[in-house]
């Protein structure tokens, strides 16, 4: 598959919540409150997007990866001092486990590495084993679950870490690539 990789523009918003949209529904089925996922996701998720894209901007990087002229994934990461702050990796159903989470991660990694950046995290939801898997064969450290909100949802968390952001850069590197 060829990907390109790009940074995002305030256009992008809109494809970039119907993918959030799409992901979050395929993943938290059963986690997020049904009513919420119908309905008040759209909304949440569309505001979110275009005030991050075309309001103010912040320190890091939010970048899409295009297949052909198909939006396949993103991810936004935010530097807060000398950590880098991974806000969202997102990878389209359907086209999850063909290495395009891996290459948006490494790339933004890198570009905030580039930034200062030193060490990196996430906060992943507990109930998303597929998602924990993949940060820790990236090396990932995990903390215990805490109980946090998302737009409004009460969900249990676990915060991911590399000490060391060239450890997850290598990770990224070194884990098969996309042909």
């Amino acid at each position: 598959m060829a990907l390109r990789l790009r940074s995002a523009r305030g256009s992008d918003a809109p494809v970039i919540a119907e993918l959030h949209i799409a992901s979050w529904r395929d993943a938290y089925r059963g986690v997020l409150s049904a009513d919420f996922l119908a309905t008040g996701i759209e909304a949440a998720l569309s505001a979110h997007w275009q005030a991050t894209l075309v309001g103010r901007r912040r320190p890091g990087a939010v970048v899409v990866a295009m297949a052909g002229r198909h939006l396949a994934g993103f991810v936004a990461a935010w530097r807060d001092g000398v950590n880098c702050h991974v806000d969202n990796l997102h990878v389209r159903p359907g086209m999850r486990n063909a290495g395009i989470g891996r290459a948006l991660l490494g790339f933004a990694a890198q570009r905030l590495q580039d930034q200062g950046a030193v060490s990196a995290d996430l906060w992943v939801v507990a109930a998303n084993q597929g998602a924990l898997r993949f940060y820790l064969s990236l090396g990932a450290e995990v903390e215990a679950p805490v109980t946090r909100q998302t737009f409004g949802q009460t969900v249990v968390d676990r915060r991911m870490y590399w000490p060391s952001i060239s450890t997850l850069i290598t990770a990224c590197a070194l884990s098969p690539q996309l042909r």
